[in-house]
C-alpha cells in the first residue's frame, strides 16, 4: 500500500503540474518510488501500461531536463520496462526542489511529503530547507563578530607542541576578517553545550545540570571531564591478584560520540548541543540531520561528508579527533558483546545517540530509590564473586542447551546480564568459548 515513501498512480493526470507535485514531495521529503500503472488499491493494469508506457518515459524524460530546479538528473531515474513502470526518486541535498511555473523562484511548487500525501510546504518549512542546504557555506561566511580571541584554543595547541596559524587553519582570510569557523573556535563563541544528570531513568528529577560556554575546544574538554565523572566504575574481585574494572559506558564510544557532536551538528540552527545522563543511559543530542544525503548505513560503512570541514580540521590538530571517519564504527564495536547497540535518532531537526549502561540492573530494583550517586561521593561499586563456580555452571548449561540467549542464562544463574555478559566475554577472551552465527541463528560452543 502507499506511504511515505510509496505513491500509486494509474496515469499521468491532465493538470501535469499535479503529479510534477508528487515528484517534488519526493525531492524534498527522504525520496521514494512512484509506480505508474497502479491504481489507489495497489492493482496493477498491465493494459494502460502497456498503451501508454512510451509517452510516461518520454514526457518525464523531458521533465527532469527542463521542469524542476535545481537540477534533478542524479535525482530521478525511470524503469520502463519494470512491471509497473517505476520511478525512483532521490532524497535531495539542495533544497528546496520545485517545479518550475513560469521565471523565478516558484513557492507554490515546492512540496513535502507528509505520510502518504503531498503537501504544499509552508514558509518556514522553505526557509529551515534553505538553512540546511547552504549549511556547508556556513564555516566560510564573514562572521558579524570580528573582536574575537583564541586564548584557550592557543594553549592547547601550544600544550600539543603546535604552531596556531590563523590562516593555515583557515579562520582569517586575506583581508583579515574572520569567518564563522573562527568565531565557534574562539572565546566569543555564543553557542552553549547542556549537561545535565536525571535521578532514575527519566527527566522527572534532576542531580545536577550545567551550561558550558567558550570556545567550542572548552566545550567539548569540560563536557567530556564531567561526563567522565558520571561514567562510574564497577569493580569485580575474582581473588586474581588484579581486579577487574568495569565503565557503565566504553570510555572511547562515549567520547566518540560527543565529539562527533561538535564536528557534524549543523550551526545554521539554534538547538544546544545536549548531554544527559540516566541510571541506564545516557542521550546526547546534535542539532541538524545527516549532512550531504549521506545515510547512516553509509556512515556505518565509513562513508564521509564534511559539512564543517575547517572546525574538523582545526579540532583534529588539537588532538580531539582520533581515526576521523571511524566514529561510528568505533562506537558499535565498543559494544559488540552487549545486548543493547546504540540507538541512533535521526530526524531533519536533529540527531539523538543513546548508549546504554552495561553495568545497570533494572526491573527489581524500586524505580523512586536514586540509583545515581552524587558526583562528589565515591563511585566504585564492588562485589565478590566465584568465578570458577559460574563459569563451570555456564559450561554446563551451554553444552546443553547452545542456542541459550544471555538474558535466559541471567535467569537461570539468578544474576544480572551485564554479569553473564562480562563472564562470557572472559571465557571467549581466553578461547575457552566461541559463538557461531549471526545474533538471531547461531549457538554457543564450548572449545575447552
Amino acid at each position: 500500500m502507499e506511504d511515505k515513501n510509496k505513491e500509486f498512480k494509474l496515469d499521468i493526470p491532465k493538470k501535469e503540474n499535479h503529479f510534477k507535485a508528487e515528484i517534488v514531495a519526493f525531492l524534498n521529503s527522504e525520496g521514494g518510488t512512484i509506480l505508474l500503472g497502479v491504481d489507489d488499491n495497489g492493482i496493477y493494469n498491465e493494459e494502460i501500461t502497456r498503451t501508454n508506457s512510451k509517452n510516461w518515459e518520454e514526457k518525464i524524460s523531458n521533465w527532469i531536463t527542463n521542469a524542476f530546479y535545481p537540477d534533478v538528473s542524479h535525482l530521478i531515474f525511470t524503469y520502463p520496462n519494470e512491471k509497473p513502470f517505476r520511478i525512483e526518486i532521490k532524497k535531495g541535498v539542495e533544497k528546496p526542489y520545485y517545479y518550475k511555473d513560469g521565471e523565478g523562484f516558484n513557492s507554490k511548487g515546492v512540496y513535502v511529503r507528509v505520510g502518504s500525501t503531498k503537501r504544499i510546504a509552508s514558509l518556514p518549512e522553505i526557509q529551515r530547507m534553505m538553512l540546511s542546504s547552504k549549511s556547508h557555506e556556513y564555516e566560510r561566511l564573514i562572521s558579524k563578530e570580528q573582536g574575537l580571541t583564541f586564548k584557550y584554543l592557543q594553549n592547547k595547541f601550544t600544550k600539543n607542541h603546535l604552531k596556531f596559524d590563523l590562516y593555515g587553519l583557515m579562520l582569517i582570510n586575506k583581508s583579515s576578517e574572520f569567518n564563522n569557523a573562527a568565531l565557534l573556535l574562539s572565546d566569543q563563541n555564543p553557542t552553549i553545550t547542556k549537561f545535565a544528570v536525571f535521578q532514575g531513568t527519566n527527566v522527572n528529577t534532576f542531580l545536577d545540570k550545567k551550561e558550558f560556554t567558550g570556545s567550542i575546544a572548552e566545550q567539548i574538554d569540560n563536557i567530556l571531564y564531567f561526563s567522565n565523572l558520571s561514567n562510574r566504575k564497577k569493580i569485580i574481585i575474582t581473588g586474581k591478584p588484579q581486579r577487574e574494572e568495569y565503565l557503565d559506558y566504553p570510555e572511547q564510544a562515549l567520547r566518540e560520540a560527543i565529539v562527533n557532536c561538535y564536528c557534524h551538528r549543523d550551526w545554521t540552527l539554534s538547538g544546544d548541543i545536549k548531554i544527559e545522563f540516566f541510571d541506564d543511559k545516557v542521550r546526547i543530542y546534535s542539532p541538524g540531520s545527516l549532512p550531504d544525503g549521506l545515510s547512516f548505513e553509509n556512515i556505518k560503512e565509513g562513508m564521509v561528508a564534511k559539512r564543517n570541514p575547517i572546525v574538523v580540521n582545526a579540532l583534529d590538530k588539537g588532538d580531539y579527533i582520533e581515526n576521523y571517519a571511524s566514529g561510528i564504527r568505533r562506537i558499535f564495536s565498543e559494544y559488540r558483546d552487549f545486548e543493547k547497540q546504540p540507538n541512533f535518532y535521526i530526524s531533519d531537526n536533529g540527531i539523538i545517540v543513546t548508549l546504554f549502561n552495561r553495568n545497570y540492573v533494572s526491573i527489581n530494583e524500586p524505580q523512586n530509590e536514586p540509583q545515581n550517586e552524587p558526583q562528589n561521593e565515591p563511585q566504585n561499586v564492588v562485589q565478590k564473586l566465584n568465578l570458577s563456580e559460574r563459569q563451570h555452571k555456564i559450561y554446563e548449561i551451554l553444552l546443553a542447551k547452545p542456542n541459550i540467549t544471555r538474558a535466559e542464562l541471567s535467569q537461570e544463574l539468578n544474576v544480572s546480564i551485564a554479569t553473564i555478559k562480562r563472564d562470557i566475554s572472559k571465557l571467549q577472551s581466553e578461547g575457552k568459548l566461541e559463538y557461531i552465527g549471526n545474533a538471531k541463528n547461531g549457538y554457543w560452543k564450548v572449545k575447552n
